[in-house]
């Protein structure tokens, strides 16, 4: 009467049980615990409710899944009250202290590891290091092995909690103001690759950087200079994940945006963690995760309702609005960038952070019009409202930014094909394949072999044909 009775070993071999924990869903691991053909006695909705210290009506609204249960708290207390062994828990994974990664045992799992300044520094040295281990073959191989759902999603929402007292870090030396002036500059540094794709030397000066940061992080106390060199740390993350993206690593890429959030967390700065968060669901939508993409979205416009700049929540609402294009929810997407118009318009580039100056009124439009061509698969109409910001983001965009360039011109080749223009499609893209071939970036290598698989349907027109063959000519190469 007064809790959960004692059950066998074997009680959560039940098929029912290990479906719930399967898909980590909590209610109907409940209803299933209810339901158990082991009870001596039926365990009613009002006893089990009792149990729980909720309501009948909230434990219904929890069976049917009508409710979510997504609160780590409430999470933690249903599992403690009825006894579901460790084992068998989808959340709060137990950390075993890291061993490095190696081409055999895989690189250290950052989703599962520790909130805390020290626990993270750690992640960060270890997964460094496992790459840098770990040859590019090895690491293909694992490329496309991403965590995917609530399996990615429910970890990051600790981010929205505050870290657990950094009083006591370590009686080691304080960064210093020379020190971190050096970081820094070796860091603005390397940024600079983040945007030219790549694999090789570059990158893995990037992870060298990281790891010896990451190295002397691990012995710092708390204090400011510490908790910007931090946000460092996170900056340089965020490049290896960048270029990990671009080279097609996906598994890579996650690891890294994962620590650049954790990074940017130690480090007090949630508008980068949001920049990152939003860097995560652009690469679920390319991977066509849009349900995925969008909740990593809005945990970061949660995160940041408060402090958001107008810049920050324009980039956010742009991601939103990605999601919507590929669900084909054109209502939705509108919606969605005529806010992001609406909080752009009320930005002051000189209030707006460091890391948001790239996001200027040429990646609106070049983004917005990529977008409204993604809508145009499910609704041809928007076809003319791609083409209309894709070009103005041509007009705006600074001929040094040619990789951004390159993908305005394919996504605008790509507005004309679902236009029902193949030629002039053909000669958009045609116009591109020099720069194309010249720079060493697999996005941009990935947009052409889009293009060129929309245009299959064409391809008993000459132009096409040869187009294609182009394409393939310079992803041979």
């Amino acid at each position: 009467m007064h809790g959960p009775p004692a059950v066998p070993d074997d009680f959560w071999d039940h098929p029912a049980v290990t479906a719930a924990c399967a898909d980590r869903d909590m209610g109907a691991l409940i209803s299933a615990y209810r339901h158990h053909p082991q009870h001596l006695s039926r365990v009613s909705q009002d006893r089990m409710a009792g149990w729980l210290g909720i309501s009948q009506a909230q434990l219904s609204r929890y069976e049917s899944g009508e409710n979510q249960i997504d609160r780590l708290d409430r999470l933690r207390h249903f599992a403690l009250v009825l006894g579901v062994p460790g084992e068998r828990l989808w959340f709060d994974r137990v950390v075993i202290p890291a061993q490095v990664g190696s081409p055999d045992t895989g690189p250290p799992d950052v989703l599962a590891a520790p909130w805390e300044a020290t626990s993270i520094a750690r992640s960060v040295e270890e997964t460094a290091r496992s790459d840098l281990a770990i040859s590019r073959r090895a690491a293909l191989t694992g490329a496309a092995a991403v965590t995917v759902g609530s399996a990615l999603v429910e970890p990051l929402q600790r981010w929205l909690h505050p870290l657990q007292n950094l009083s006591k870090w370590s009686s080691h030396s304080a960064i210093s103001e020379e020190e971190l002036l050096a970081l820094q500059r070796v860091a603005d540094g390397l940024r600079g690759w983040g945007g030219r794709g790549g694999y090789g030397l570059a990158r893995k000066a990037v992870l060298g950087q990281l790891d010896e940061l990451a190295e002397r992080l691990g012995r710092a106390p708390s204090g400011p200079t510490t908790e910007r060199a931090f946000f460092i740390g996170a900056e340089l993350s965020k490049v290896a994940a960048s270029m990990s993206f671009d080279a097609g690593l996906h598994n890579a890429a996650q690891r890294y945006y994962v620590l650049a959030i954790r990074m940017a967390k130690a480090g007090h700065n949630d508008g980068f963690a949001a920049l990152c968060l939003a860097a995560m669901a652009r690469q679920m939508f390319d991977l066509g995760r849009p349900e995925d993409g969008l909740e990593l979205v809005q945990l970061g416009q949660y995160g940041t309702r408060r402090t958001g700049t107008p810049t920050l929540k324009a980039l956010l609402l742009t991601r939103e609005a990605w999601a919507y294009a590929q669900m084909g929810k054109t209502r939705e997407f509108h919606q969605a960038v005529g806010l992001a118009q609406d909080s752009f318009a009320q930005r002051n580039a000189d209030n707006e952070p460091r890391y948001l100056h790239s996001f200027d009124e040429a990646e609106l439009e070049g983004v917005i019009g990529a977008r409204c061509r993604d809508l145009a698969m499910h609704d041809p109409a928007q076809a003319v409202f791609a083409e209309q910001h894709i070009r103005r983001a041509l007009e705006l965009r600074d001929p040094s930014k040619v990789r951004n360039r390159a993908f305005d011109v394919i996504g605008l080749a790509r507005t004309k094909m679902v236009a029902g223009d193949p030629e002039a499609a053909c000669g958009l893209i045609n116009e591109v394949l020099p720069t194309a071939a010249k720079l060493s970036s697999g996005r941009v290598l990935r947009k052409l072999e889009d293009f060129a698989k929309e245009a299959a349907t064409h391809r008993h027109i000459r132009a096409v044909q040869e187009t294609r063959d182009a394409i393939r000519a310079i992803r041979t190469a």
